[in-house]
Parts: C-alpha cells; sequence; structure tokens
C-alpha cells in the first residue's frame, strides 16, 4: 500500500479488513487491517527506539508528561490512537488507487480460536455502498455466541505414502510402488542419520531403469556441484534495485562495493554542511529565475546545524554566479525530474538547468547544466562523476523528443567559475553495458 502511492488501476482488491478491538478501541491481538500497535516502536517498550523528544517529528509525536502509571497509561492511549490515524491514513490509499472497481473484504474466523469481526474500514466501505455508491456482494452474519472456529475443527491430515487400496487400486503394480516409495524414505531417513547402509546394485533392473539411476547420479552431481558454488560466495550479494537514482549511477560507476553497502544496509548519513550550501544555492537560483521556491534556505534541513554554510558564502558565490557566462542567458527550463529507463532499470534524476545551444546545422540543439559549488575533480573522479551528465542527456533527448546527439552536458563549478564539458559521455548502451557489468553489485 505504500508503494502504491500515487499510482492507480483499474481494479483494486483490498482482502483482510478483519478486526477486534480492545476496550480502549485499539486493535486487539490477531487482528489484520488495522493492525494492532507495535510494542517495538515505543521508545518506552523498547531501548533501541529513539525517544520521541528527540526526533525530528517531535511535534507530531505524543508527548509523556511523566514516569508514574498514569502518564505511562496515557501516552499508551495516545500511541495507539496515533498508530490508528496512520493506519486509516493507509486504508485511504488502499481504497483510493481504484480508478472503475474497488473490492473490498473481510473475514469472522482467522488462524485463532476467537472470531474477528469487520474492520471499521470496511464498515466504512459498507456505508457508502448502502448509500448507493457500490453493491455488496455478501456479508456474513457474526458466528453464534460460543462457535468453535471451523477452520481449526478438523485438522488437515494424510497419510504418504498413500497405502493401497485408499485411491481404490489394489493391483499389483500399486502395492509394489507402495513398497518402493516407503523403501526410498527409509533410506532418506537413514542417510540424515548416518546410518549408511551398503549399495543395494542393478541386477534385475531393466536397461530403462539402469539409465533413470544414471540421470538421477549425475542431477545430484550437479546440485551438490551448485550448492557448494554458492557456499564458495560471502553470502552477501546484492541485487541492484530496480529502480535507480542518478546518484546510484554514479556510485555504480565510482565504487561498486560501496554502494552495495549502502544497499544492504542502508545508514543515516552524517549532516553535510557542503550539500546545504548546494541546496542554499539552488534555491537562490531558482528565485532568480522567477520559480517560487517552496523553502527559503533557513528552512531547509539542517539549517541550524553546526558548520552550515553561513551567508556570507551564499554571497561569494552568488557574485561568482553573476561573473559566469551563464548570468546573461535564459534557461529553458529548471529543476527538470524525470524518469528513464536505461538498460532494464528505471532511472530518477532531477536536472538542475537546461540551455539552448547552437548547432552547426542551425538545428535545434540543447545544453544540459548541472550546478556545482565545490572544486572541480580530476582524474578518476572525474571521469565517475560524468556518468551523472550521460544520464540527464539521454533524459532530456526524451523529454524534448530530439535524438541525443543534439544535447550536451556540463557542469558548471560556480566557486572557480569553470565549466566542463566532458568528452565521450556514455550513450544509452554505454550507460546499460556499466548496470549489466555488476549485476550482483
Amino acid at each position: 500500500m505504500h508503494a502504491s502511492k500515487g499510482l492507480e488501476w483499474p481494479v483494486v482488491i483490498v482482502p483482510g479488513l478483519a478486526f477486534t478491538p480492545q476496550k480502549n478501541g485499539s486493535p486487539a491481538k490477531g487482528s489484520i487491517f488495522p493492525s494492532p500497535p507495535q510494542n517495538a516502536t515505543r521508545w518506552t517498550a523498547n531501548p533501541r527506539v529513539l525517544p520521541f523528544m528527540l526526533r525530528g517529528d517531535r511535534a507530531d509525536l505524543p508527548a509523556l508528561p511523566g514516569l508514574d502509571k498514569d502518564d505511562l497509561a496515557a501516552f499508551d492511549q495516545a500511541c495507539g490512537e496515533r498508530d490508528l490515524r496512520e493506519e486509516r491514513r493507509l486504508a485511504y490509499v488502499a481504497v483510493t488507487r481504484a480508478s472503475s472497481l474497488l473490492i473490498a473484504t473481510g473475514y469472522w474466523w482467522g488462524a485463532s480460536g476467537r472470531p474477528l469481526g469487520p474492520s471499521p474500514f470496511l464498515e466504512e466501505v459498507r456505508d457508502v455502498c448502502l448509500a448507493g455508491a457500490g453493491s455488496i456482494a455478501v456479508w456474513a452474519d457474526p458466528p453464534e455466541e460460543g462457535a468453535a472456529n471451523p477452520l481449526l475443527a478438523d485438522a488437515d491430515e494424510a497419510r504418504w505414502p498413500v497405502a493401497p487400496g485408499e485411491r481404490g487400486r489394489t493391483d499389483l503394480s500399486a502395492r509394489e510402488r507402495y513398497e518402493a516409495v516407503v523403501e526410498a524414505a527409509r533410506m532418506v531417513d537413514d542417510a540424515m542419520h548416518g546410518r549408511d547402509l551398503h549399495w543395494a546394485g542393478d541386477e534385475g533392473l531393466t536397461a530403462a531403469d539402469r539409465g533413470r539411476m544414471t540421470a538421477w547420479a549425475r542431477d545430484v552431481e550437479l546440485l551438490l556441484a551448485e550448492r557448494d558454488r554458492g557456499r564458495g560466495g560471502d553470502g552477501l550479494l546484492v541485487e541492484l534495485p530496480p529502480n535507480l537514482s542518478v546518484s546510484s549511477l554514479v556510485s555504480l560507476a565510482r565504487d561498486p562495493a560501496a554502494l552495495a553497502r549502502q544497499i544492504r544496509r542502508p545508514m543515516p548519513r552524517p549532516p553535510a554542511p557542503y550539500a546545504r550550501r548546494g541546496t542554499a544555492f539552488h534555491a537562490w537560483l531558482e528565485s532568480r529565475w522567477g520559480q517560487q521556491r517552496l523553502l527559503d534556505p533557513d528552512e531547509l534541513p539542517g539549517a541550524a546545524d553546526e558548520g552550515a554554510a553561513d551567508d556570507s558564502f551564499l554571497a561569494s558565490l552568488r557574485e561568482r554566479f553573476e561573473e559566469s557566462e551563464w548570468a546573461s542567458r535564459e534557461p529553458v527550463d529548471i529543476e527538470v525530474p524525470f524518469e528513464t529507463v536505461i538498460g532494464d532499470r528505471l532511472v530518477r534524476g532531477r536536472m538542475d538547468a537546461v540551455f539552448r545551444a547552437r548547432s552547426a546545422d542551425g538545428g535545434e540543439a540543447y545544453e544540459v547544466v548541472d550546478w556545482k559549488t565545490g572544486s572541480p575533480p580530476s582524474g578518476d573522479e572525474a571521469r565517475h562523476a560524468s556518468v551523472q551528465l550521460a544520464a540527464y542527456r539521454l533524459a532530456w533527448a526524451a523529454l524534448a523528443g530530439v535524438p541525443v546527439e543534439r544535447v550536451s552536458a556540463a557542469f558548471h563549478y560556480v566557486a572557480a567559475n569553470v565549466t566542463v564539458r566532458p568528452a565521450d559521455l556514455l550513450n544509452a548502451a554505454g550507460l546499460a553495458a556499466l548496470l549489466e557489468s555488476v549485476p550482483n553489485a
């Protein structure tokens, strides 16, 4: 449901809208949706969880006024109410993804002896249907008081192997097959417990059976070899996700192992004053070219961090930009979000600015520019960074509907007032090859 935000399908089915309330109205254990509260997310119950008052979103979280019994009970009640509100928001996302048909279902009996009930979300969907916005296919009556769960009344049992006669066959072939399966099961059990038996040989077998045994032996050899190859690795191979950011492409070119570690175990990054500085400069550029900013620089995350960029440095960047070749030019577009397919991966990113460029034949041409507030790199680092421009170039060509040959790309290092236009940027095949070269990064 989280991954479906912003998407839509003709038909959406939301099952599992089953729920049992506690005395305080929150979901009891066994409820499906809304689900019961998770103590693992409460800092009062889990010492690994950051206390709410230390979190950046503390204004939206329940407060703990004291540590006596009543305070803790009130805090748990408030956390439960907040959890239920979050479940309601998620349910709203789920039921609004359908453009033509929504099917919502629940059930009385689950895996426990107590019946569940309809989720409040399912009841609200039913009320809308009763008002004429839909129809109710089935609404089962609640179980009678003291009724047993029919799913638990008769345990599923089966005998294996099936004895001759249980399926109506009592001929010799059925009995021989049964005895052969029992003997095979015994041999497996002996092998699992170290009771090795001598090879009985293949005397009396037909040529077809000997051939089948040879094929089985070959299959076993291949399976064991495959298992041994799998044990030879470190067990930490990481598949590239189907969706990548442009910065992930650059990381892939620079250090695949570091990208694998980040994918395998995402870790929070420390505050980066240079990133804060770059974000503030981008916000100024947007306002310079007339695009309204969503946030002022002082409202950006990390604005109060020690070491964040001060106004004097931002003023220096502004002065250097006004001296550059780009100050007198008007961009075609700025802060352009995009999604493009490279190889078999979807790559997302945002281009800083796009300008019209001159072409030899006078045709339509563009240049994508990425603003940098740091120092120009050199050597391998410059080559790795050019992967970013290669992706931007392909993305703008697709957005503008022009051949990629009519799109160039450049980094402009504002503090140094230097524009770098890398030669031989990777094309679509080159970027796809970059992804294919490390399928298990």
